[in-house]
């Protein structure tokens, strides 16, 4: 039997090191980038706030959206990334479960962890506008039951299983 403290220790790892990753490896990538529009989804709203802070911090011109938004603030925001005048957009996929907009003119879309529900994964990867658009996904092997979800169960073990670190996922 597994102690509560062993798994809030865990917990606490896999999100402190999922964070640290996108800090190290996902933000410097997407700011040498010359796309913009880039949407990244945050599932939970605590990763949110931890990742909007540390862009204010590191002042990258962003925009946000979450459940709390007004609609003023929607429109707005939504006019803005759509002129190009954000480079970043982050929101949460609670922001997606109430709302369900469509954003115009998505270059890229990063998934900082696999969303709860799938069709917030469609939902968001047939955003992406043009040819050459891409979509991240963060996952670990500990993501394997939303992991199967979003991919299906064959490709899930492959991904999981796989000792390379990025995978190019192709629909027909």
């Amino acid at each position: 039997m597994r102690d509560k403290k062993e798994d809030e220790g865990l917990v606490d790892y896999l999100t402190t090191g999922r964070y640290q990753f996108f800090v190290d490896n996902i933000i410097p990538r997407l700011q040498s980038s010359d796309m913009t529009n880039i949407v990244i989804l945050i599932p939970s709203y605590y990763d949110f706030i931890r990742i909007r802070n540390h862009f204010k911090r590191e002042s990258l011109k962003f925009s946000q959206l979450s459940e709390y938004s007004t609609n003023k603030t929607i429109t707005n925001v939504r006019r803005d990334f759509a002129e190009g005048n954000v480079k970043y957009l982050l929101t949460t996929e609670r922001f997606f479960f109430f709302k369900r907009y469509k954003l115009q003119k998505v270059q890229q879309v990063v998934f900082y962890e696999c969303p709860l529900y799938a069709e917030c994964y469609t939902h968001y990867v047939n955003m992406l506008s043009e040819e050459g658009a891409v979509s991240t996904l963060l996952y670990n092997r500990r993501d394997g039951e939303k992991l199967v979800r979003l991919v299906g169960e064959k490709q899930c073990k492959q991904l999981i299983n796989s000792q390379q670190s990025t995978h190019v996922l192709m629909s027909e």
